[in-house]
């Protein structure tokens, strides 16, 4: 009776190959699926510009006082009106790579109405406009590639 010394294993140069073709091939997905990153990180962000002009449509009509958004110093605030001027209410971060401008920063008032205006966000690759109209519709236009 014989006993064989094969114990069925891999060789070296197996292991080695199926680590490099791993290797090559996660390398190629990574550059690949970076665009994909970039656009949902676009796109939270424009869903976060979404987000607070509906916290301050729904603070403005449940707190009766005025209350809009803004972008400063590469934040995004909320602000109510009081005793005339606007006092800041929340603040978030904006990712730097996105610059947002306005031709009006939206407001609302405590009657539910809107002074309505437009925000475009844009970075290298995408850009999406931000609208509300004077009756309080808060409504995006589709994510562009520039």
């Amino acid at each position: 009776m014989r006993i064989s010394n094969y114990s069925g294993g891999f060789t070296l140069y197996e292991v080695m190959i199926s680590i490099t073709a791993v290797g090559i091939i996660s390398g190629l997905l990574s550059v690949s699926l970076l665009p994909l990153l970039d656009r949902s990180e676009f796109i939270n962000t424009a869903d976060q510009f979404k987000d607070t002009l509906r916290q301050a449509k729904w603070l403005a009509l449940t707190k009766r006082k005025s209350h809009r958004i803004k972008s400063d110093s590469g934040f995004l605030m909320l602000q109510k009106k009081s005793a005339g001027s606007y006092q800041t209410v929340s603040q978030e971060k904006i990712p730097v790579e996105i610059s947002i401008s306005a031709n009006r920063w939206p407001s609302f008032s405590a009657f539910g109405f809107a002074s309505g205006g437009s925000i475009v966000l844009e970075n290298e690759d995408y850009s999406t406009k931000v609208v509300v109209s004077p009756i309080g519709r808060i409504r995006q236009t589709a994510v562009e590639r520039k």
